[in-house]
């Protein structure tokens, strides 16, 4: 069972001066992420953390080790297919991507990334890996994304990506609707995207970490969503051209992801309220960027007990 490891070459990472606006994690934990370069396997469990700038209610996964983070929101309604997803991560001047799994697998389900464009924008797109070695290719699907600028900026040390994702729940992607607690993936890389500019950039191989953790879905779920969703910018991005459709029959999920693979630690995935998120930029071009970037608004503090991640032995 392949988990989160795959690799693409000729990536050179960007010379760019990194700055401290953006305040994810503590300095214990940036020293840990300095000290710790090989992948690392962090499962852990979602909790609560809502978003400075727009108020959203995240469950929300975070490494302090790596200085990742996912949060999801989650519509009341537990036959809806869309969520509000919100991406955290530090850069090394400027380089690296994350992205996230709707199962705890890289191979098969739907992944999305997001990096820099080195520009003051964010780039994103879906991708479905068949392999663990070669760059997942780009694909296009039922399901969209649209950019929440109000909570989206990047610089050269930290990036902060909130979005609608439409349509992303479906058994035939990984994972359904309606599942009370799941498994999904992580992962985080610290070296350039080649060909930044477009939502079709290559992706290096996950260096700093990757693994899975268990969303609690059930508590995701808010009868506000409606409202923080209409935050989103109104048209969703398009992929870059020769993204390939989703192979459905590639996916793997159940729909009904739940229980672990025994990777578990007992460490909390998120904060109770805080910040992460920054205002600013909202225009959008083609083959996935957000442009405009913005300025930061106090940063962001992590919280939760996940201090001990654990090493993974692939």
């Amino acid at each position: 069972m392949a988990r989160f490891k795959f690799a693409a070459s000729h990536n050179n990472p960007s010379r760019q001066t990194p700055t401290s606006l953006f305040r994810i994690f503590s300095g214990a934990a940036a020293v840990a992420l300095l000290l710790t370069p090989s992948a690392l396997a962090q499962k852990k469990v979602t909790a609560p953390f809502v978003d400075q700038e727009t108020g959203i209610a995240f469950q929300r996964f975070f490494g302090a080790a790596s200085g990742f983070g996912f949060g999801i929101a989650l519509p009341a309604d537990a036959a809806a297919t869309s969520f509000i997803g919100q991406l955290t991560f530090p850069l090394v001047k400027g380089a690296g991507w994350g992205g996230w799994s709707l199962t705890g697998d890289m191979e098969g389900p739907l992944l999305m990334v997001a990096w820099s464009d080195g520009k003051g924008g964010v780039v994103s797109s879906f991708r479905q890996a068949f392999n663990e070695d070669d760059n997942p290719p780009e694909v296009t699907g039922t399901f969209s994304l649209k950019p929440i600028a109000a909570a989206t900026a990047t610089n050269n040390t930290f990036l902060t990506y909130t979005f609608l994702c439409e349509g992303c729940l479906d058994a035939g992607f990984g994972l359904g609707p309606g599942v009370a607690s799941a498994e999904m993936g992580w992962a985080l890389a610290s070296t350039a995207v080649r060909n930044a500019a477009t939502s079709a950039g290559v992706l290096a191989f996950h260096n700093t970490g990757f693994g899975g953790f268990q969303a609690d879905l059930a508590a995701a779920r808010s009868a506000e969503f409606d409202a923080w969703a209409a935050l989103a910018d109104a048209t969703p991005l398009a992929a870059a051209a020769g993204a390939a459709e989703f192979a459905l029959d590639q996916a793997g999920g159940s729909g009904d992801e739940g229980g672990g693979s025994g990777e578990d630690s007992d460490d909390e995935g998120g904060a109770a309220t805080g910040g992460g998120a920054t205002t600013g930029g909202g225009a959008t071009t083609g083959g996935g960027a957000t442009t405009g970037g913005g300025k930061n608004s106090g940063g962001a503090t992590a919280g939760g007990n996940d201090s001990d991640d654990d090493s993974d032995d692939d």
